[in-house]
């Protein structure tokens, strides 16, 4: 795949308003549980695993197994760059 196609499709895993608080949430807490994610978020657990599999297809997070859970991660951090260029041209919350 050429590195166009792989801009556009790491653009499009990140352009859901879900997946941006998602990414947020978990860059300030440096990682956390589906459960946690769920809980700040208000969001039904399986749209929450629906979106980490978006981004972890993408690149975007990680997960590490800790006991019985799975702790989500970024790895990827241009991705909060872009997200927090374009909040700030754009005055987005």
């Amino acid at each position: 795949m050429d590195k166009n196609k792989n801009i556009a499709n790491l653009l499009k895993s990140i352009a859901h308003p879900i997946r941006i608080k998602i990414i947020r949430l978990i860059f300030e807490h440096e990682s956390l549980s589906v459960s946690t994610i769920h809980t700040l978020l208000d969001i039904d657990q399986p749209v929450i695993s629906l979106h980490l599999g978006i981004l972890r297809k993408q690149g975007v997070i990680r997960a590490e197994k800790r006991g019985k859970s799975s702790y989500y991660f970024i790895v990827n951090r241009s991705v909060i760059q872009v997200i927090e260029i374009i909040s700030n041209d754009f005055h987005v919350d």
